[in-house]
């Protein structure tokens, strides 16, 4: 804070709590000038202008002084108040009607009130209001998004089954995921068909016979890989397992490829037999 002497101009900074907020009588050290010093305020800074209103307050000013009318409003209080009231709970005491004294009651009808007609218009009102808001750029932008929001969840949804084999191709981890909702994939695009097992004997030797067929459901040219064949027992464990090798090793896109397996002195306890890809987990089972 700075004082000024009146009579030779000689400044002096002093500390913010050197002089009271009514001032007090100094002396100037030049001139022995005697003076009533009060302490001194900066000029008010420039105002900061309101931030910016957010989306609600625009759609408030906007019809605030369009859409209802002060009897309205009134109306509107009204009606919210008599919904919010619980069944049987007494009015306050500036809201409950007076009964009329016997004497004036007969000479003086109370008027009826059309409640029909004040429901109609206060859903009429609120219908007014929901439109006005309905139609603000920023109801318009948020109904937008979700649809598009929608829409592309729909899509991503169509595109994971279509093409789940693509997806399993490209990362086989999400073939567990598949076969969790129930969805198999076959990569390898072949699959076994005419699956045929058959209990013979070779030389007074026990034998198991396979016979099945290999179809390509592709649209291309599918390389054949080995083929294994694997006897389970009646709680599906493996008992046995051997490969095959087919014969022909590439198929022509919806043909078919013949294979033969026998195993000669099978072990005991084989109940079911399971053909499967090497280079794959695709596969069907036939029972004995």
């Amino acid at each position: 804070m700075i004082i000024t002497c009146p009579n030779c101009q000689t400044r002096y900074k002093l500390g913010s709590d050197a002089l009271s907020a009514t001032g007090r009588q100094v002396q100037c050290a030049a001139c022995s000038e005697l003076w009533y010093a009060t302490p001194s305020f900066p000029n008010p800074s420039v105002p900061r202008p309101d931030p910016e209103p957010s989306d609600d307050e625009l759609i408030f000013r906007a019809d605030a002084d369009t859409l209802f009318s002060a009897a309205d409003e009134e109306l509107l209080d009204a009606s919210f108040l008599r919904a919010q009231a619980a069944p049987g709970t007494p009015a306050p005491d500036d809201e409950r009607p007076t009964e009329p004294r016997p004497e004036t009651a007969a000479h003086h009808p109370l008027p009826s009130i059309d409640t029909a007609g004040n429901r109609a218009r206060i859903e009429a009102l609120a219908r007014r209001r929901n439109g006005m808001l309905a139609a603000h750029p920023i109801a318009r932008f948020r109904r937008f998004f979700r649809i598009a929001l929608v829409v592309f969840i729909v899509a991503a949804l169509i595109a994971a089954f279509t093409l789940r084999t693509e997806i399993v191709s490209a990362v086989p981890q999400l073939d567990g995921l598949y076969r969790l909702v129930g969805l198999g994939t076959n990569v390898i695009g072949l699959d076994f068909t005419e699956i045929k097992t058959l209990r013979t004997t070779q030389n007074g030797n026990p034998a198991i016979v396979v016979n099945a067929k290999i179809s390509n459901i592709t649209n291309r040219i599918t390389y054949v890989p080995s083929v294994l064949v694997s006897l389970l027992d009646g709680a599906g464990a493996i008992v046995y397992e051997w490969t095959v090798t087919p014969a022909t090793r590439n198929v022509l896109p919806g043909d078919t490829l013949a294979i033969d397996a026998q195993l000669i002195g099978p072990p005991q306890g084989v109940t079911n037999i399971r053909l499967s890809f090497v280079d794959g987990a695709n596969g069907a089972a036939a029972e004995r």
